[in-house]
């Protein structure tokens, strides 16, 4: 059965804000306005720059009336207009630009420029919920999909962007390969809001609004955009049975199976180290002497329920959305 077609806006001003510096370089808008203007939206073009913040953009934007911001880029363009946006009533649109394009693909947005810009034009607008990280110190920012604590941090950390630009994913595998001797397990109490408790010595921990890790697998597949729920996943410090047995199910199902990683469900954790642990927000690290100062925890990781309206296009089959449209 083919998808409703959902209502097609016009009359809209937009606002696309492209990251020139991704692995594909300036996204092509030359091949998705005349889109746009056929549909009748009134669409300016930007480009982010090193030292200015997006949420000036995504304000000046606002200010001229846009009620959809458009990143073109990779998930870190999408998570920095995404936490500009918070609670406001624009909407998130998305054109994949970046090395792995992990919300894309989540979304099943087309590739192909023109195909996208026609999915944006029948999309509909549907609300998720954010992530937010907050430090000791108080200091916070959100996330769109996930927060990783350990080795994937330090990984993303010791990624040159340079090479990351040059090569994309090649850039970060060859990060991970200066992170393998450096990577320690820390010690963490994990707890809930509901006064759940995890303790022990792990890997990773894997905080999730969706279910898309790195674009291979799906670390948290009962994960849910819009349910008013964070899903944490423990990579535990555990002998070579526990590890092999996860290997295969990830290798297998591209996903672990019951049983095989300690899982958790809260609107709000709480996470106690021995140490300050490397992090990042999807797929950007937070750079480490920063998050040192703030000092070693507890950190506390929540849902911003419903805090973003998100383009959606209406072919999508609705995987990570537990209400309906």
């Amino acid at each position: 059965m083919r998808p409703c077609r959902a209502p097609i806006l016009a009359d809209v001003r937009a606002r696309i804000i492209d990251n020139p510096y991704s692995f594909r370089g300036p996204y092509p808008v030359e091949r998705v306005l005349p889109t746009l203007a056929a549909a009748g939206w009134d669409v300016d073009v930007v480009h982010r720059e090193p030292r200015r913040s997006v949420r000036v953009l995504v304000d000046a934007a606002l200010d001229r009336g846009c009620q959809i911001i458009i990143g073109a880029g990779g998930d870190g363009t999408l998570r920095d207009i995404a936490s500009a946006l918070a609670g406001r009533d624009a909407a998130l649109g998305v054109l994949p630009g970046g090395t792995a394009n992990v919300m894309a693909h989540e979304l099943g947005v087309a590739g192909r420029p023109e195909a996208a810009a026609r999915g944006l034009v029948e999309a509909t607008n549907r609300p998720i919920d954010l992530g937010r990280l907050v430090l000791p110190d108080g200091r916070a920012g959100h996330f769109l999909m996930m927060a990783g604590l350990g080795a994937d941090g330090l990984m993303l950390a010791l990624t040159d962007p340079r090479l990351k630009r040059l090569l994309g994913a090649g850039g970060i595998a060859v990060g991970a390969v200066r992170a393998l001797p450096s990577i320690r397990p820390f010690h963490v109490v994990v707890s809930t809001e509901d006064g759940e408790t995890w303790e022990g010595d792990v890997l990773q921990l894997i905080v999730a609004n969706t279910r898309r890790y790195a674009n291979v697998i799906e670390v948290t597949p009962l994960a849910y955009a819009d349910d008013g729920l964070l899903d944490l996943t423990v990579v535990p410090l555990s002998g070579w049975r526990p590890a092999a047995r996860l290997a295969w199910s990830l290798l297998a199902d591209r996903r672990p199976r019951p049983g095989d990683v300690p899982h958790l469900r809260s609107r709000r954790f709480w996470v106690e180290a021995d140490g300050v642990p490397p992090m990042e927000f999807d797929g950007s690290p937070l750079r480490h002497p920063s998050v040192a100062r703030a000092g070693r925890g507890p950190y506390r990781i929540e849902i911003d329920p419903g805090a973003l309206l998100l383009r959606v296009p209406v072919a999508y089959d609705g995987a990570i959305f537990q209400n309906a449209a």
